[in-house]
């Protein structure tokens, strides 16, 4: 006889993406300046006054973002739990998609934790440091969490195929969303054009590089999220 699957904290793993979305909106995003994030283009006298003058604001922001950081993984973690159900065998934990699916999220979790480092070491003693390098380290911070783009594309990509991959009736996860998980994850490539632009639709605040690729991300997350939750009840109950 088969035994019963443990959904007993799927449940809450599962709401930590919608938690991290919304810490790291707030934390990262309006506190940090980064939402929307300095033009590269920007006088570093700029960048590097409003550093001093918002130094308290950074700082909480950037250790709220990085404590809540591994909410992600654990995001992740659920989601890869599901995907078990999902691919189905006689060892789903097995599958290569669910090994990547996972490892894709703790690898996105530490592309979060590095560049947040960098803003709050911006803030940390902004008066001692010249203009010049609190501009390097915001750009650095930048050129990370954008260009590594590719681990999280790996989860996106795990996830999409091994959820087309469900056999059931009706899936556990809809076909539409994991195709859409996979259109977001090609979408990323486009930052790599970002280095190269200092203004435009291209440049790290244009309507490309940023408020489409950031939104349509942010959109995934709650929306696979919404699924998954349900799922999780499919399962218990199959």
């Amino acid at each position: 006889m088969e035994s019963k699957v443990d959904t007993r904290y799927w449940r809450f793993c599962a709401w930590m993406g919608p938690l991290f979305v919304a810490v790291f909106f707030y934390c990262w995003g309006i506190l940090g300046h980064n939402f929307p994030p300095f033009a590269p283009d920007t006088p570093a006298s700029e960048v590097a006054g409003w550093f001093r003058d918002n130094r308290d604001g950074v700082r909480l922001g950037m250790v709220i973002a990085m404590t809540f950081a591994p909410a992600y993984g654990v995001w992740g973690y659920a989601l890869a739990k599901v995907l078990e159900q999902a691919v189905g065998g006689n060892k789903p934990g097995d599958n290569i998609l669910v090994q990547l699916a996972r490892v894709g999220a703790a690898w996105t979790t530490i592309t979060v934790l590095v560049p947040t480092s960098f803003w709050l070491t911006a803030a940390f003693r902004p008066d001692a440091l010249p203009d010049w390098m609190i501009q390097m380290l915001y750009d650095m911070a930048w050129l990370l969490i954008d260009l590594a783009y590719a681990v999280t594309s790996v989860q996106l990509f795990a996830l999409g195929v091994g959820f087309l991959a469900d056999k059931r009736a009706v899936p556990l996860i809809p076909k539409w969303l994991a195709w859409y998980g996979i259109w977001v994850g090609f979408m990323f490539i486009l930052e790599c054009v970002m280095p190269y632009f200092f203004n435009g639709a291209f440049a790290r605040n244009g309507i490309l590089n940023f408020w489409i690729e950031f939104i349509i991300w942010m959109v995934w997350v709650p929306a696979l999220t919404f699924f998954a939750l349900k799922a999780i009840k499919r399962i218990e109950q199959e």
